[in-house]
């Protein structure tokens, strides 16, 4: 399959998106709301492209538009450019702070502060509820309609069935969803409000919380990672690596059957 990409004869895949394509062949196109683990869903709109098939143009979205035959790209015009610039000042105005937003706005030339600020602090990639759907979280869902539209937790209520394990913080493009550990609880923050709150497990070796009480297993199977060892629950990370460390160094005395020296905890 033949595809003129920028002016640029490259090959493709039948089914690849158009943002495959681009990406396999170093021509960059800018998004908000696509990460490859997730199915794309178009909810930003930066990344439409001009797409000219049978002699017919259009624009289409490149995250989620398969190319199924020998078709032109371009991605980088002065319409869609100004297209991408009204975005980008559009969603400055729910985000004024964001530093991805400034980033695109110096690179397409948008004019911070057209727009009143509206500081809803979210974007609406959906990138977050997407991914608690994914790995079974099912705590937050995009609810509401048209402008009303807003993330959300079952009737705006703290869920106490979250898994706290951070994918929606860490996936949110604009850095606008907070994740806290206080004491033996910790609470996901969202648009300024607590979403949910989760009891923390104790580490039977050192105390201190260090993960979510939830059935992983069950999170595991969820996500369709079933070939992942089990973990081990009683145990925080840092005491995990230390005991393993001092097995390692046990083995190593044993086979010259050498006694280690007895060390403090400062050493």
């Amino acid at each position: 399959m033949k595809i003129i990409l920028d002016g640029k004869e490259v090959t493709a895949e039948a089914g690849r998106t158009i943002l495959e394509v681009a990406r396999q062949n170093g021509v960059d196109i800018p998004t908000l709301c696509h990460v490859p683990a997730l199915e794309p869903a178009a909810m930003c709109r930066l990344c439409t492209v001009e797409l000219i098939e049978n002699r017919r143009a259009r624009m289409v979205t490149a995250c989620n538009y398969p190319l199924r035959g020998d078709a032109e790209v371009r991605t980088d015009t002065p319409f869609l450019r100004q297209g991408r610039k009204l975005i980008i000042e559009l969603l400055y105005s729910r985000c004024p702070d964001s530093t991805v937003l400034k980033e695109l706005a110096a690179r397409y030339g948008a004019e911070l502060g057209r727009f009143p600020e509206d500081n809803k602090d979210c974007v609406m990639c959906g990138l977050c509820a997407r991914v608690c759907e994914r790995v079974g979280g099912n705590v937050l869902a995009l609810c509401g309609r048209g402008v009303e539209i807003r993330v959300d937790t079952s009737f705006g209520r703290t869920a106490r069935h979250c898994i706290g394990c951070g994918a929606c913080a860490r996936i949110c493009p604009v850095n606008k969803i907070q994740i806290g550990d206080e004491g033996a609880e910790r609470t996901v923050i969202i648009y300024g409000k607590e979403a949910s709150r989760i009891p923390l497990r104790p580490c039977t070796s050192c105390g201190k919380p260090f993960g979510p009480v939830i059935d992983l297993s069950l999170i595991m199977e969820r996500a369709g990672e079933t070939k992942v060892p089990a973990f081990n629950l009683s145990v925080c990370p840092a005491c995990s690596r230390r005991n393993h460390a001092r097995r390692l160094a046990e083995r190593h005395f044993e086979q010259y059957e050498i006694e280690p020296r007895e060390t403090g905890e400062d050493d």
